[in-house]
């Protein structure tokens, strides 16, 4: 994912990406949660896409679920 842009602003992907990304959020996180995470990003300084693919690299999905999990416990 380095490296790589992604435009989907708009688009009936970007709808279905940020309902799939906000219900994962809502069900490991709960609503307020997952509002606060939601407001953290928008307040913030920067490019938080930048931010996250810094931290996450080339992580698989599966692997940051898997560790996302880890995290809960």
């Amino acid at each position: 994912m380095k490296g790589t842009q992604i435009h989907l602003a708009g688009t009936t992907e970007a709808v279905t990406l940020l309902r799939e990304g906000w219900a994962v959020l809502v069900e490991q996180l709960g609503v307020r949660k997952a509002t606060e995470f939601a407001i953290l990003l928008e307040r913030g300084q920067g490019d938080s896409v930048e931010d996250i693919t810094r931290y996450w690299g080339e992580t698989s999905i599966d692997e940051m679920r898997a560790r996302i999990l880890s995290w809960k416990q």
